[in-house]
């Protein structure tokens, strides 16, 4: 009875040595599901979990926030906390620090139901002008705000006159039924976000994806942590843990799940080659944008 008793002290005082990390995480399908019959299967739930597992050296715990609370979390320099999936810019460079690439995926583009904008004129055979499509009055768009957007769609959703309407997109809020619907006319979105909503409805809608000209032909995202002591301690183990699950098959296969042939297509070797130069580099820096021809 002794032994089990010391025995238990000292794995209470072994666990309390540990320091605590706090996952941050947000309703944000398909990477993060917390409710639903997808619940706890996104692609960065399944990193999490392999992350944890080869972070033995921390406690950790998870936390579910929303868009803005996570945001606030990181300006008002809470300590000992790490979020999955950020996309990295100078200004939050400056009150988080950030891990080398965690993923590469397709970039914000604009959604809408096959045929339907096809022949607009904001339609370009490079992607789409967000700035024209937003000032057509016989459209409706939809996008979800307090979120990082880059600076060619931020100065479209800043637009006085702009046709977008603001939606919090979530597992209760699903982005393509309000396309099937007829409520909008289309959606700025990630591609693989409209796929998983359209995989919810009762009849999966033929969906196109444009990328937006100006932004982005890929999103790379990383680990961010707070810039204290355990933050900094798990932003080097994360760095170790990454390279080696890049190499598993079911990391590989999570990450390319909720992509549709049209966000295929529309990346192409371009996608390929960015995932290769994100994957090698260690300092998180701009990649190529979508051009248009005048």
């Amino acid at each position: 009875m002794l032994r089990r008793s010391l025995m238990l002290l000292v794995f209470a005082a072994s666990v309390q040595a540990k320091p605590q990390l706090t996952w941050l995480q947000t309703d944000w399908p398909p990477h993060q599901i917390v409710s639903g019959p997808f619940q706890g299967q996104g692609t960065f739930d399944l990193v999490q979990q392999h992350l944890m597992a080869g972070m033995p050296q921390f406690v950790h715990q998870s936390r579910l926030v929303s868009l803005p609370r996570l945001e606030q979390a990181f300006v008002q320099q809470e300590t000992a906390i790490c979020v999955l999936g950020a996309l990295y810019s100078d200004e939050r460079a400056q009150n988080r620090l950030f891990s080398v690439p965690m993923a590469v995926g397709p970039a914000l583009a604009v959604g809408y139901l096959s045929l339907t904008l096809t022949q607009h004129p904001a339609m370009q055979a490079e992607g789409a002008e967000l700035s024209a499509l937003v000032l057509d009055s016989a459209l409706t768009g939809a996008y979800q705000p307090n979120r990082y957007y880059p600076p060619v769609v931020a100065a479209a959703l800043a637009q006085p006159n702009s046709n977008l309407s603001r939606y919090t997109f979530s597992s209760e809020v699903n982005a393509a039924a309000l396309l099937v619907s007829g409520r909008v006319n289309y959606v700025v979105e990630y591609p693989e976000r409209m796929q998983y909503y359209n995989q919810l409805l009762p009849e999966p809608a033929a969906l196109e994806h444009r990328a937006i000209v100006g932004a982005n032909i890929a999103s790379v995202s990383y680990v961010s942590c707070s810039m204290d002591e355990v933050g900094t301690a798990a932003i080097a183990a994360v760095n170790q843990a990454l390279p080696a699950l890049w190499q598993q098959v079911e990391y590989l296969e999570a990450m390319q799940r909720w992509l549709d042939d049209s966000a295929r297509r529309r990346l192409g070797t371009d996608m390929q080659r960015l995932q290769q130069q994100a994957l090698m580099q260690f300092k998180p820096a701009p990649h190529d944008t979508v051009k248009t021809r005048h």
